[in-house]
This record gives structure tokens, sequence and C-alpha cells, in this order.
């Protein structure tokens, strides 16, 4: 899974706070971050609720952050939410 911020300053802070919460992530560009977790079956729909709460948290924690979950290979979001101040 893929992440998309709308602000390239907090790429490293995202990817920092997934990783202190165990989950393993790559910043792959200068707003985008992967998240290396199962993409298919009951882990995968696990690995997205997951990730999911922890992007709530996140938006508690740095309101104006927008953070979209995108598909890997689809590019386009996963849900039609995205995260943070609208």
């Amino acid at each position: 899974m893929q992440l998309r911020l709308g602000d390239t300053i907090y790429t490293e802070r995202l990817a920092s706070f997934l990783g202190s919460l165990g989950q393993a992530t790559i910043v792959s560009g200068p707003n985008e971050i992967e998240i290396l977790a199962p993409d298919s079956g009951k882990a995968g729909d696990m690995a997205r609720r997951e990730i999911a709460i922890y992007l709530r948290v996140w938006s508690v924690l740095y309101p104006d952050a927008e953070v979209s979950a995108v598909e890997a290979g689809l590019g386009e979001p996963v849900e039609a939410q995205t995260v943070g101040a609208s």
C-alpha cells in the first residue's frame, strides 16, 4: 500500500510514526510512503484496517497533514477518503 501526502514536510514524520508502531515503510518519493504489508486476503484486509486506525491517530496529531491511501499498482485512492483537514 502507498500513502501520498499533500505536503512533503510530513513525509519523514509519518514514516517515523508508522515505524514506531511496527510498520515497515519505505519513503519512495518526496510525498510518498510505501508500507510493506500483505495486500490480499484476510491478512491484507487486516493490514488495511490497522493502517486506517494509525492514520486516524495521525490526523489528530497533525490535522493539517493530508494523507491518501493508494492501492499498489492502481494509482487510485483505496477509498474515497482522505485523512486530514478538508
